[in-house]
């Protein structure tokens, strides 16, 4: 009886994949992704989706929205019933779990996944385990980097070099290297003020290297910033050790002068104008940052000295993690939106871009001949000067870096601008022995939906916020920091814990 109930539903499937070969395509497909690199507005993208229309044979669309309102502008999306096939998790770190149980994403089923039989085939076992729940759902396509160490601090080596210093293994290190910024007219103009050690990029002083250095994994300091305690609970991170260590130092970068006053509204853009007028002395956020501003300097000046390299791990980190913070391999990305009711012609879309390495380098970087060319044994592909400005990587949908399988770009001083090379540069830095790792609990995915912690407001959160803020500026005492985090734990950091352990040793057993 077994035998002939799984044979009639193989049957039905089959017929329900014949008869869709057969449909006929009545509305685009639609996918959500994120800005990345301003590659929604090269010149070229048109050129680049009509010629994947016409070999794939399928209509699409893209929606593609800001790294910095994603948050707010899908929610907007999915509030509204917006309708489309697929969103890009990615700018959310990878997070599926709340838009599962809210509702707003749909899990992939058996006949999802026999419109992508190349992709299936090319994805390891490995790589489902932050796309699938404890009951072995799948609620995402995962995405593959084969850089996972980008989120390592960057620094002016031409000005160390000046100021006499080695590159800093140990923050006291850093920190002389700051002053010596702040104080020595590095960029030479005659102005010893208009300098600044540290922009953080993306993120908050609280975050990035002091938060890696203290607390031993990358976070962003805010409400579902966790660590795993030496009791084997989760906490959020106020409750670490090393809190008030990593609270007070940004204070003191800040009261000092090492990083710019008006850093908490700056914009990128900001940024790179202090980078193009010779004033940033390290970055974080991305490895490559820095490089943004000051490629405008070095354009403007053939003789600047301007150069950038990453900073090794530190030494002496309290946390006893003397390593960055950094992503992994696998990340869940594509995720199937509630409010796509048809969406084989996207999965097929998505399938065809990996059925052939040609499809694959068309949606990811063009035309061959015109926006890349291979070397002769094929392993690499030079990008001819300004083809990343005509287009690059904006259909790609699934972002696959797999160098293994597919041509690895190759650069050169000769063929590449300084920005380009210098990146490269950096990049075989860090490859050759820094450091990064993830956070702990990188694929647990989380959800406090039909739990205890449900229903909490942000009141925590705001003591939290607001003690920070008035340490920055010296308006807070070590023992006053203390006092508001035993109210913040007992309002509800002790639920958050509670919930986010059991889930935590949940998954964790599961897999």
């Amino acid at each position: 009886m077994k035998k002939l109930v799984s044979l009639v539903l193989v049957v039905a499937m089959l017929l329900s994949l014949t008869a869709s070969a057969f449909a006929e395509q009545t509305e685009p497909a639609r996918f959500v992704i994120r800005s990345n690199s301003n590659k929604e507005n090269k010149t070229e993208n048109d050129k680049i989706k009509a010629l994947i229309e016409e070999k794939s044979g399928i209509d699409f669309e893209v929606i593609v929205v800001a790294e910095n309102t994603w948050h707010e502008k899908v929610n907007v999306m999915m509030a509204g019933s917006e309708k489309f096939d697929t969103i890009n998790l990615t700018a959310g770190g990878g997070v599926w779990a709340n838009y599962a149980s809210n509702g707003t994403i749909q899990p992939y089923t058996d006949e999802h996944l026999a419109y992508i039989p190349d992709i299936m085939a090319m994805i390891p076992e490995e790589a489902w385990v932050p796309c699938k729940d404890a009951q072995g759902n799948i609620w995402a396509l995962p995405r593959h980097e084969t850089f996972t160490a980008g989120g390592i601090p960057s620094i002016r080596t031409d000005w160390l070099e000046k100021l006499g210093l080695e590159m800093p293994t140990t923050l006291a290190e850093l920190e002389a290297y700051f002053e010596g910024v702040k104080t020595q007219d590095v960029n030479g103009n005659g102005d010893p003020n208009d300098e600044y050690g540290y922009i953080p990029y993306f993120q908050s002083l609280f975050s990035g290297p002091l938060h890696v250095y203290y607390l031993g994994a990358k976070g962003d300091c805010n409400d579902v910033d966790r660590f795993l305690d030496e009791d084997g609970t989760v906490k959020p991170w106020y409750m670490h050790k090393n809190a008030w260590a990593l609270v007070s130092k940004a204070a003191e970068w800040y009261q000092k002068g090492y990083i710019n006053q008006d850093y908490l509204t700056m914009t990128n853009e900001t940024a790179n104008d202090m980078g193009a007028t010779d004033r940033i002395g390290m970055c974080s956020g991305w490895y490559n940052m820095g490089l943004q501003g000051t490629e405008r300097l070095v354009a403007a000046n053939p003789d600047s000295t301007c150069a950038w390299a990453a900073i090794p791990n530190f030494t002496d980190a309290p946390s006893g993690v003397n390593a960055w913070g950094g992503n992994p391999v696998y990340m869940a990305e594509v995720a199937l939106s509630a409010t796509s009711e048809d969406p084989q012609w996207a999965l097929k879309l998505l399938n065809w871009i990996f059925e052939s390495e040609e499809n694959y380098m068309l949606a990811t970087y063009g035309i061959e001949g015109d926006h890349w060319i291979p070397t002769e044994d094929g392993e690499f592909f030079e990008q001819p000067v300004g083809a990343t400005d005509r287009y690059m990587l904006e259909y790609q949908l699934l972002e696959w870096y797999d160098y293994n399988k597919y041509p690895e770009p190759l650069i050169t001083k000769e063929n590449s601008t300084w920005r380009a090379y210098t990146a490269w540069e950096m990049r075989n830095q860090i490859n050759a022995g820094i450091k990064a790792v993830p956070p702990f609990d990188y694929y647990v995915p989380y959800d406090l939906n039909g739990t205890e912690a449900e229903f909490l407001t942000d009141d925590a959160t705001t003591l939290i916020k607001e003690a920070m803020e008035k340490a920055l500026v010296g308006e807070l005492t070590e023992a006053q920091w203390y006092e508001t985090v035993e109210t913040a734990w007992e309002i509800d950091g002790q639920i958050r814990s509670a919930v986010w352990t059991e889930q935590y040793n949940s998954f964790v057993n599961a897999k």
